[in-house]
């Protein structure tokens, strides 16, 4: 194996490369001596050597996708998958994979938007697109929908770690009115189920339960962004100890880390006038039901707190 690092992004060349020696591999693996010897005998039509072969496979190590035990080199699952794929599409698929996997901060940032900013793209992604597709439409594609990837795998861990911060405050609450006998009633459900339209359940000072649907924002200051889906604003309207609680991750005062905290929360009238409609039925078009979408709103329209009440509070 070579010991000259790979690029940060793989060319073309690299990626079909990786076509080559995924097809060289067995499920139960491939003796490395073997595999070595392969290199040097396959025929690519005079596309790889077996430098560029060995470059290929340290490509699909560092994507997680073989790795090596002893003297064998053994191929995961996925790669056994994509292995069956024709050439052009396993190099659409393993490129899609390490930018998604990279998850890089100018990917990120196209998410919001249905246009690509060429101008935040690296030479070197824009030169291994150029060469994979042909047409700049299928690359607009590819890395909107990329970005996309990025942006729900970071949003689910936000989302993880939000419900987090929420269930801490909600036992805080409690335990700050003296009500610490409730506090096993403060329930994480989306655990359990996550289409029931909210994710915890509690208790407010008061013994009112809550239903708490909690979306974790990355927005700049003074905006808030989240994803709702049609269940959940179906539930919204119609439940009238529903919320939704926003949290936000800032920097802690007192050691500088970041740390996820409640920033405030919104009933659905507060958003409502943001959700789309269905176009109506009818005079022969196609018609389409919205599923999910994503809500921008000044942080001004979040109301204090958590939407849990103290006993002081009544009336």
């Amino acid at each position: 194996m070579l010991s000259e690092p790979l690029p940060v992004h793989p060319s073309h060349r690299h990626l079909q490369a990786a076509f080559y020696v995924a097809r060289l591999l067995k499920p139960d693996g491939e003796l490395r001596h073997a595999l070595d010897r392969s290199y040097r005998s396959l025929a690519t039509g005079a596309l790889h050597d077996h430098r560029s072969l060995a470059e290929g496979e340290r490509l699909l190590a560092r994507a997680g996708l073989l790795a090596a035990q002893r003297h064998l080199v053994i191929p995961s699952d996925d790669l056994l998958a994509m292995s069956r794929l024709p050439v052009d599409t396993f190099v659409e698929a393993l490129l899609f994979k390490i930018l998604t996997d990279q998850r890089e901060v100018w990917l990120a940032q196209m998410a919001t938007t249905d246009e690509v900013r060429w101008e935040l793209v690296p030479y070197d992604v824009a030169t291994a697109l150029a060469s994979t597709f042909e047409d700049e439409r299928e690359r607009d594609a590819m890395l909107l929908a990329a970005a996309r990837k990025v942006d729900l795998q970071v949003l689910q861990e936000f989302g993880d770690e939000g419900e987090q911060a929420v269930l801490d405050a909600c036992r805080t609450h409690l335990r700050s009115s003296g009500m610490q006998h409730m506090l096993p009633d403060v329930a994480q459900v989306s655990l359990i189920d996550d289409t029931l339209g909210y994710d915890i359940a509690s208790p407010d000072a008061t013994g009112q339960r809550h239903r708490l649907e909690v979306k974790a924002t990355s927005a700049p200051p003074g905006w808030v962004e989240f994803f709702i889906s049609r269940n959940e604003a179906t539930v919204a309207e119609r439940d009238p100890r529903w919320s939704l609680v926003v949290t936000r991750r800032e920097q802690d005062p007192t050691n500088g880390e970041p740390v996820m905290h409640v920033a405030g929360w919104l009933t659905h009238s507060d958003f409502a006038t943001a959700l789309p409609a269905d176009p109506p039925l009818g005079g022969g078009h196609p018609r389409g039901r919205w599923a999910s979408c994503r809500i921008t709103i000044s942080a001004q329209c979040l109301r204090p707190g958590l939407p849990l009440r103290k006993p002081d509070e009544l009336g």
